[in-house]
């Protein structure tokens, strides 16, 4: 963990890197997983400075199936362009190795939604989706019974939706 004085410049710095390097938005929890894992601060010390990158302007932040997704600004990346020799080098060189071996599956991770929304008493829409490049892949509206069904599908589609989606395109091809 990375404990002096210039602590919060830092670690705001290598969340700035992390979100400059994905080019993607990523969810609380996979930077949270990236960012703990590597002992680079602490929980609560990441929310913090999430927090204050957000009130900066140098982070935007979306709720999206009840998630929250971060993406750096154009102020953010200016900052980080002026102040990215700050970052130790073993820890640029760390997250590079990362996204490269795992950016698939941070991508797919952001290309599958699931979400679920009270329509009546005791009855939820489950919305399912897979886009690529903004462009929808399928979207399916579900009726279910329960909050408790609801929860469940949304778990399923976001863990098996490319086998579902292929499943759905064989069943509507046959004759």
């Amino acid at each position: 963990m990375i404990n002096n004085h210039e602590d919060f410049t830092i670690n705001k710095l290598i969340i700035l890197y992390l979100l400059s390097q994905v080019k993607i938005p990523l969810s609380l929890s996979q930077i949270s997983q990236i960012i703990l894992e590597r002992g680079y601060t602490n929980y609560f010390s990441l929310q913090q400075y999430l927090s204050e990158l957000e009130n900066s302007h140098f982070i935007l932040t979306s709720k999206q199936n009840n998630a929250s997704y971060f993406e750096i600004t154009d102020k953010g990346t200016q900052t980080l362009d002026f102040f990215s020799s700050r970052i130790p080098d073993f820890v640029r060189h760390e997250l590079d190795q990362f996204i490269e071996g795992n950016w698939r599956k941070l991508r797919s991770e952001f290309d599958v939604h699931a979400d679920y929304t009270p329509n009546k008493l005791n009855e939820y829409i489950v919305n399912c989706k897979v886009t690529e490049n903004n462009s929808t892949l399928i979207e399916l509206n579900i009726s279910v019974g329960s909050k408790k069904q609801a929860i469940e599908l949304c778990s399923k589609w976001k863990n098996n939706a490319s086998t579902l989606y292929s499943e759905i395109l064989q069943i509507l091809m046959q004759k």
